[in-house]
C-alpha cells in the first residue's frame, strides 16, 4: 500500500515540474542567503578565536600602560625581580601584517608557537636571525626585509606572524620597550603591589573572549538578522508552493482516503515526501551559500579590518556549525510553510475533498482569527515605535 500512495502523490511532480522548481528552487535560495550569512560569521569568529588563543587575550590579564603606547624594557626587569610572574609582549604592524614578539621562556600557556609548528627549533627562534610563523599568504606578504626564517603555521591568527621578542623589536624599531606584560595565572604569595612596583601600569582582566570579537558581535547580529530576514522572504514562495500543491493534489487525497489509507499514513508519507524534497533544496542552498560566502568574505574582512581592527582569514572553511544549520533551517522552514496546510487536511472531512478549492475554504474560516492577531501585532508595533 506505501509504494502505491507515494507513486500516486509523487505522480504529481510529474505532471506539474515548473511547479517542482519553484518549490525547490524557491528554498534552495533561502537557505543559501542564511547559509552564507553563518558561513561568514563562523568563519570571522574562528579568526577571533584564533587571534585570542594566539595572543592569550581573553584567557590571561594583562599589564598595559596607564599612559603611553608602551611599557619601559625597565618596568618589566622590575616586576621580574619583585616576583611577578609576567611575560613581555611587542606588537605592531609591518606594511599589512601585524608582527607579535613573544618570550619563550616566560610565556604562559600555548602562545608561543614553538612547541606546535612543524619546522621550530627553539635556538634558531632565539637565534639573531630568527623564524618567524603565520599562515603562508601572511607569511608572503611580508616586507622582503625580513630575513628571518618563514615557518606556516596554520593555527597561527590570520594576518597575525609571531616571532622572538627580540627580533621584533628590532624590525619595529622598539628597542628597550614592550607594549604589554602578560600575567600568568599563578602568582607566588607575598608580591608586592603593583602600584608599588610600576605605578605607570593598570591591569586588564581576563575577559574569556577577545575585545574584538564582543566589539563586532553587533556587526554578526545585524548579518544574522539580514539573512534570516531573507530566508523569510524565500519562504513565502516555499508556501505558496506547497499550498498550490495541497489543493491540485486534493482529488488524488479524496480518493486514497476513500479506498481505504489511514490519514495518519497518507499525512505521514506526505511528510517524508517534503522532508526529502527540503534535505535536496537544502544542500543545493548550502552549496550556493558557500559559493557567496567566499566572494563575499573578502569585502567583510575588509569591512572588519576597517571598522574593528579584527583580521579575517581570507579562506572560507567548510564548518559544521554553519552547514548544519543551513540543512537543519531548511527543515525547519518547509514544516513551517507547510504546517498550515496539513492541519486543515487533517481536520477536513473526507467528503469535503470532492468540493472545489476545499483546502483554501477552509483555510477561509480561520481569517478572521489571523485578522485579529494582524491587528494586535500592528498595534503592538505601533506602541513600540512610539
Amino acid at each position: 500500500m506505501t509504494r502505491a500512495v507515494l507513486s500516486a502523490l509523487l505522480g504529481h511532480w510529474r505532471r506539474a515540474p515548473l511547479q517542482f522548481l519553484t518549490l525547490v528552487l524557491g528554498l534552495a535560495l533561502a537557505t543559501a542567503l542564511w547559509s552564507g550569512v553563518q558561513a561568514i560569521n563562523a568563519e570571522a569568529r574562528a579568526s577571533y578565536d584564533s587571534a585570542a588563543a594566539t595572543l592569550g587575550e581573553g584567557r590571561f590579564d594583562q599589564l598595559l600602560p596607564a599612559e603611553g603606547e608602551a611599557v619601559p624594557q625597565e618596568t618589566y626587569i622590575t616586576l621580574r625581580r619583585a616576583g611577578w610572574q609576567v611575560s613581555p609582549v611587542v606588537e605592531g604592524r609591518l606594511g599589512e601584517v601585524r608582527l607579535i614578539g613573544v618570550e619563550p621562556l616566560t610565556a604562559p600557556g600555548a602562545i608561543v608557537p614553538v612547541e606546535v609548528a612543524e619546522g621550530a627549533d627553539l635556538a634558531a627562534f632565539l637565534s639573531g636571525a630568527g623564524q618567524v610563523f603565520g599562515q603562508e599568504d601572511t607569511l608572503a606578504a611580508l616586507p622582503e626585509e625580513v630575513a628571518a626564517e618563514r615557518i606556516a603555521a596554520p593555527d597561527t591568527a590570520p594576518g597575525t606572524v609571531l616571532t622572538d621578542i627580540g627580533l621584533a623589536q628590532r624590525l619595529l624599531g622598539m628597542e628597550g620597550a614592550v607594549s604589554r606584560l602578560v600575567v600568568a595565572p599563578d602568582q607566588p604569595m607575598g608580591l608586592p603591589a603593583l602600584e608599588a612596583v610600576a605605578p605607570g601600569l593598570r591591569v586588564q582582566a581576563a575577559q574569556g573572549a577577545s575585545d574584538v570579537a564582543q566589539l563586532a558581535d553587533s556587526f554578526h547580529l545585524n548579518l544574522t538578522a539580514f539573512g534570516l530576514l531573507s530566508f523569510a522572504v524565500g519562504l513565502f514562495i516555499v508556501n505558496g508552493a506547497i499550498g498550490l500543491a495541497f489543493e491540485q493534489r486534493r482529488p488524488v487525497v479524496r480518493t486514497l482516503r476513500a479506498l481505504g489509507v489511514p490519514l495518519g499514513r497518507l499525512m505521514a508519507l506526505m511528510a517524508a515526501e517534503l522532508a526529502v524534497l527540503a534535505l535536496l533544496a537544502g544542500a543545493l542552498g548550502v552549496a550556493m551559500g558557500y559559493v557567496i560566502a567566499a566572494a563575499l568574505l573578502p569585502d567583510v574582512a575588509a569591512t572588519l579590518r576597517g571598522l574593528y581592527g579584527a583580521e579575517v582569514g581570507g579562506t572560507l572553511g567548510l564548518r559544521p556549525s554553519w552547514w548544519l544549520s543551513g540543512l537543519a533551517i531548511a527543515l525547519g522552514g518547509t514544516a513551517a510553510a507547510a504546517g498550515g496546510a496539513f492541519w486543515r487536511l487533517a481536520r477536513m472531512p473526507l467528503l469535503a475533498g470532492a468540493q472545489r478549492r476545499a483546502l483554501a475554504m477552509a483555510a477561509g474560516r480561520g481569517l478572521r482569527m489571523q485578522g485579529a492577531v494582524a491587528a494586535a501585532l500592528l498595534g503592538a508595533a505601533l506602541a513600540l515605535a512610539m
